[in-house]
């Protein structure tokens, strides 16, 4: 993937409903120009190393932790009510053609069953991630 093509991924996730800053992320603001966030303020904008205009950053989703908070984000906005200590429901995965796809364990009727949030259409794990972000109700 370009350059491009990934900020255009990161800027479609700052754009859902369900987006926040999280600590750990990476967060570019130019082509050259990125922080990794620290702590962000109570409408999740990073206060700890702000660039020019935090609000023009967007998530470096080549970065293993930001992927990972990513993954978090899509859980949270999925499974409002897991309990904590559950196991999670939502996960990744990966078809036979190599294309990335979103899935939740659901149990219906004491049977657990795999459903796909998001099939498996996307290059890579996190544009997945950000369409499921997308769909997330």
């Amino acid at each position: 993937m370009t350059d491009q093509e990934w900020q255009d991924i990161g800027r479609r996730a700052v754009a859902c409903k369900h987006w926040r800053w999280m600590p750990g992320m990476l967060a570019r603001y130019s082509a050259d120009a990125w922080y990794r966030t620290s702590e962000v303020d109570s409408v999740g904008i990073p206060v700890r190393v702000r660039p020019p205009n935090p609000r023009s950053a967007w998530p470096d989703l080549r970065d293993p932790a930001t992927v990972g908070c990513l993954l978090a984000l899509v859980r949270e906005a999925c499974e409002p009510n897991r309990a904590p200590g559950d196991w999670p429901m939502v996960c990744t995965y990966q078809s036979q053609a190599k294309k990335w796809g979103i899935g939740a364990w659901l149990n219906e009727s004491g049977k657990a069953t795999f459903a796909a949030l998001v099939l498996p259409a996307y290059d890579t794990e996190a544009d997945a991630l950000v369409a499921a972000l997308e769909a997330a109700p």
